[in-house]
């Protein structure tokens, strides 16, 4: 029972560290889904989303707003309690520690040990224990800096990333449109116009995409703005950059590698997902036919503003091939997060005029 203790108590010490390490350390970590981290992410995100469904929309965002700060918090509370753990099971199994007489004095001295508490009513009087107490200390001391240091990180790339969905306006008061967004930055007419747009966004995308992967709980963090969030705001971007490849002369342009940039995001973000089932889910509800009837009248609206576009059958077909290659993970990620369908404009730019071209005529 003894040796049975002590083998116990090192899996869970050890599966605890390689997770903290593979979290916290690596560049290239590994995202199986036994991952200590991944286990819970994946099981709290479900219960809060299933609690969220039933909740309003104002209700359900403040509920996700909160989860994603306070999962950072659970997950060092679930490493520390396991380590605890771990370190009192060898503690129980072990001889040589005074005053040990029970698991629960066990885990209470693994407690002392690992916050470096040290009270002395309960010592180790022999090498091994001695040993494995320094151990403990210093896994605990470990993993509390690994933490503290992670968060400015976690935080900066947040920050980094909202600060781009700040300048993202079409200059309307409702739901953002890819069409409006650029018509309101291409006033004259030119595609061109759009080239240093799309190079910052392929920036941001490009940052997104490295920051997303190693701190993968900042998927979930909200944005602070209601009605936005970061998976739409690319959603957005990517259709706006769709639309410049209609045009002549713009196709191979910044919108194309901004494409490029976003699909491999997406692509990185739904591993393991099964897309098939939302790419015929999409395919049922549009069809050739039903992509045709939105794509008319959109067409007709960049023709009308001066855009030169390309021949309607060309544009459509070389369109909706580019779109079907990242649409099935834009919906499957919109569907995980639970996010706000479309991207909402902001408190500023309602009271400002939006360019006529913009405004619906009246009657």
């Amino acid at each position: 029972m003894a040796l049975l203790s002590v083998i116990v108590g090192c899996l869970l010490v050890l599966a605890v560290l390689a997770d903290v390490v593979n979290t916290l350390v690596t560049t290239t970590r590994s995202t199986g889904r036994y991952w200590l981290t991944v286990v819970l992410y994946t099981r709290t995100w479900s219960l809060v989303r299933g609690i969220g469904g039933r909740m309003s929309d104002d209700g359900k965002e403040r509920l996700y707003g909160f989860f994603a700060p306070l999962s950072v918090i659970g997950l060092l509370a679930v490493w520390v309690a396991l380590q605890v753990v771990g370190f009192g099971l060898i503690w129980w199994g072990l001889d040589g520690i005074d005053g040990a007489g029970s698991l629960a004095d066990s885990l209470y001295y693994s407690g002392v040990v690992y916050f470096t508490l040290g009270f002395g009513e309960i010592v180790p009087t022999e090498a091994v224990p001695r040993i494995g107490a320094l151990i403990e200390a210093f896994s605990g001391v470990l993993t509390t800096a690994l933490v503290i240091g992670y968060l400015p990180a976690l935080y900066g790339a947040y920050s980094q990333r909202e600060q781009k969905l700040l300048t993202l306006d079409d200059g309307t008061e409702g739901r953002m449109t890819p069409t409006n967004l650029v018509m309101a930055r291409c006033p004259n007419g030119d595609p061109r116009e759009m080239d240093a747009f799309f190079a910052e966004w392929e920036a941001w995308a490009a940052q997104v995409m490295e920051t997303h992967t190693t701190f993968r709980m900042l998927v979930l963090f909200r944005s602070a703005n209601p009605g936005q969030n970061w998976i739409t705001a690319l959603g957005v971007v990517m259709d706006a950059a769709l639309h410049i490849e209609m045009m002549e002369g713009a196709r191979g342009g910044p919108a194309y590698w901004f494409l490029r940039r976003g699909t491999r995001l997406l692509q990185l973000q739904t591993e393991g997902m099964d897309l098939a089932a939302k790419t015929a889910e999409m395919q049922a509800a549009f069809g050739d036919e039903g992509q045709n009837r939105f794509f008319r009248p959109l067409y007709d609206s960049l023709s009308a503003h001066g855009f030169p576009m390309r021949p309607y059958d060309e544009a459509f077909a070389d369109t909706q091939e580019l779109r079907q290659k990242w649409a099935p993970a834009m919906e499957s990620m919109i569907d995980v997060l639970d996010a706000p369908r479309g991207f909402w404009g902001h408190a500023i730019g309602h009271r400002l005029e939006s360019p006529s071209f913009l405004v619906p005529d009246e009657g």
